[in-house]
């Protein structure tokens, strides 16, 4: 318990909050004692600085003795509470009214023949005790003797004790309720982090791929990043199925020619001995092999263009040549299977690509409408420019590919249920939309005018 309460940032963040609020009312308690008590200094030291200058006034008008004859006559306790003296540069007294508080009597007592002589001692000292403190000013007068003015005050830090004791006690119980309340706030806001975590808790431990965080309906950052997260979870599953299906179909490709390339090779073993025989089952053997290597060189030719590692010699280049050559290597096959084969190309499409991978494209395009059309059907390679586009399109009218199936045939090793009785790896659209995406754009497939299937590969735009 108490390791998840150090490892709890809702707890973390209210410490901090806490102790900034901390910090910062204790400062702004500082800064306000502070002006308090200068305020209160302040004050006390008008009331004397007004004294001593009313009492100048009166030295000014009449010299020391008007000033000692106000002075002997002031009886209220306010102005004798106030210690006057008027000194001279070399510290002579000339005129003095000292408070009776202010005078400290000492007594001393000198033994002698027969008696003991007493003896008192007048000194004039400012009283110190925590209860009282004092307030002196003094003033130049015009015959280059000093003023000196004193009077006893109520101790400041008696004065502002309350108040020290009033921030104490208001700001620990704010203390205490700012981490209180600090502490639920921060748990709330916290929550979808908490979500978060035993979501990737409950993956890692169970293996559930399907455990999504709970979505709140809120438009903070967190539960932004909680939808966010649970997106990336929903592509990372199909991504997951993906790679098991991919994983499963090549596996089975993998298994056939191994298969027919492990029988040919014991065929050829238990032979008794026909060199013809042995020749036509290396040549078997050798085929296998090269369509092994081109499944996986396949496979690595898309991986390397998804991840933006295929390398393209780019140049500009009329497209009508790329399809033309296409059209001319797929002649005899699609005479063989009585489908007309048409292009149309009414004007020069001029691109930068790379003339053997976008090749490829348009062969394999070529090759999969040539294998889906029924004989006396009809394919349609055409090329035409648009706005800061270049658009190949391949058209047929063969069976057509179903709309729910669209988006699945350009994956790695799928096989529709119409291709399935076709021999093939199943990776021709795959390569097509690598190439195509690492040229910057983008193949789609839809209905073509006759009913059949038309594929569009659109570069730029």
């Amino acid at each position: 318990m108490l390791e998840r309460l150090r490892q709890s940032l809702a707890l973390r963040l209210a410490i901090q909050y806490a102790a900034v609020f901390a910090l910062s009312a204790g400062g702004l308690s500082g800064v306000l004692y502070w002006s308090l008590a200068e305020a209160l200094e302040a004050r006390e030291q008008s009331y004397v600085q007004a004294r001593g200058k009313e009492l100048a006034m009166i030295y000014e008008r009449g010299g020391a003795a008007l000033l000692q004859v106000r002075l002997q006559r002031e009886t209220s306790p306010e102005a004798r509470a106030f210690f006057v003296r008027v000194v001279r540069p070399n510290r002579e007294s000339v005129v003095q009214s000292v408070p009776p508080d202010w005078v400290e009597t000492q007594v001393r007592e000198l033994p002698l023949p027969g008696f003991t002589l007493t003896q008192k001692t007048y000194t004039v000292r400012i009283p110190r005790n925590a209860l009282r403190d004092y307030a002196l000013a003094t003033r130049e007068l015009p015959d280059g003797n000093t003023l000196q003015v004193g009077v006893l005050i109520e101790s400041r830090a008696l004065l502002l004790a309350p108040v020290r004791r009033a921030f104490t006690v208001v700001g620990a119980g704010a203390l205490l309720l700012s981490v209180g309340v600090g502490t639920v706030l921060a748990w709330r806001a916290t929550r979808p982090l908490r979500a978060v975590a035993a979501t990737a808790r409950r993956i890692l431990e169970t293996g559930d791929l399907s455990a999504r965080v709970p979505e709140l309906s809120g438009r903070g950052e967190l539960d932004l990043l909680v939808r966010q997260l649970n997106t990336l979870l929903d592509k990372n599953a199909v991504h997951v199925r993906v790679l098991r299906e991919t994983l499963d179909n090549l596996a089975h490709d993998l298994r056939t020619p191994l298969t027919r390339l492990r029988g040919t090779a014991e065929l050829a073993m238990q032979d008794a001995g026909d060199p013809a025989e042995a020749r036509a089952a290396l040549a078997d053997c050798i085929n296998e092999s090269d369509r092994v290597l081109h499944l996986l060189e396949a496979l690595l030719d898309i991986s390397a263009a998804e991840a933006g590692a295929l390398r393209l010699h780019r140049e500009p280049i009329d497209l009508r040549l790329l399809t033309e050559r296409a059209a001319d290597l797929y002649r005899e096959v699609a005479e063989e299977k009585k489908i007309t084969l048409d292009w149309a190309q009414p004007e020069a499409v001029v691109w930068e690509v790379d003339a053997i991978r976008l090749g490829q494209v348009i062969t394999n395009l070529l090759d999969n409408a040539l294998k889906y059309t029924p004989a006396g059907g009809r394919v349609v390679l055409a090329v035409h420019a648009e706005a800061r586009a270049a658009v190949i399109t391949v058209t047929d009218n063969g069976p057509g590919v179903p709309v729910d199936e669209r988006e699945a045939i350009f994956r790695r090793l799928y096989r529709g249920d119409a291709s399935r009785s076709q021999r093939g790896l199943g990776l021709g659209l795959s390569m097509v939309k690598a190439i195509v995406e690492a040229h910057g754009g983008r193949v789609s497939v839809g209905a073509g005018a006759g009913g059949g299937a038309e594929f569009s590969v659109r570069l730029g735009g």
